[in-house]
């Protein structure tokens, strides 16, 4: 029997098996098909490595387990398990570009760091990535020129951008002295930096505009989602 022969015999067996699991036990399901996909990347590794046909079958299972996409690293990714750790910084930029262009979406494509990761540990469970290697992903993609560059706030936060919004200098300072509180009024702005009327209210319009930040007309106080607190 080929090599390929046996890999398909054990999908077949791994098949019959998850048939014989009622559908509604949903939970005891996962941990069958958990099982099955470590037991197959362990016994058939050398068979299955670099097998497309093979492989886009387990990344499927894999999906359904709850298990990260990447083939080999057991259900957890970790860097220590890549021999290559470069391959392991290429593979955690592109998570971190996938959800933070999906959930800072609804903030303008803003976000600040530490929120960020909050967000990441809960979009992507199974990566163990502490912040110095997010952080070390962010600034790979600015550098790569996917994302704009990291920014420093007067909170001492970093605002990430995810999407080319308009920061031009003002922006930038208005969103620092948001960041303390994460609101700001145009008496503050003003205060704080001695700007004419129309310079304050221009940036203001920009950042409204860009779904960054709104206004409370009552009280006239601009709130930043993407800095709250």
């Amino acid at each position: 029997m080929s090599d390929k022969e046996k890999v398909s015999d054990a999908y077949k067996k791994f098949a019959e098996d998850l048939e014989e699991i009622e559908e509604k036990d949903k939970e005891k399901r996962k941990d069958v098909l958990q099982k099955g996909v470590l037991d197959l990347e362990q016994k058939y590794r050398d068979e299955i490595k670099g097998t497309r046909v093979v492989d886009e079958r387990l990344v499927k299972l894999r999906k359904e387990a709850g298990m990260p996409e990447l083939i080999g690293v057991g259900d957890k990714v970790q860097k220590n398990r890549f021999k290559d750790k470069d391959k392991f910084d290429q593979f955690l930029a592109k998570e971190v570009l996938e959800v933070g262009l999906e959930e800072s979406s609804s903030f303008g494509g803003v976000l600040v760091f530490d929120e960020f990761c909050a967000i990441f540990a809960h979009k992507r469970p199974n990566w163990e990535a502490p912040k110095k290697e997010i952080k070390k992903a962010l600034e790979n993609l600015a550098v790569s020129g996917l994302i704009p560059k990291l920014y420093k706030m007067k909170s001492k936060g970093i605002l990430i951008t995810f999407k080319p919004a308009e920061l031009e200098s003002d922006v930038l300072t208005i969103l620092s002295i948001a960041s303390v509180n994460g609101k700001t009024t145009f008496d503050e702005v003003a205060t704080l930096t001695g700007w004419q009327k129309e310079r304050i209210e221009l940036a203001l319009v920009s950042l409204v505009d860009q779904e960054i930040a709104y206004m409370d007309k009552k009280d006239k106080t601009y709130f930043f989602p993407s800095l709250k607190k």
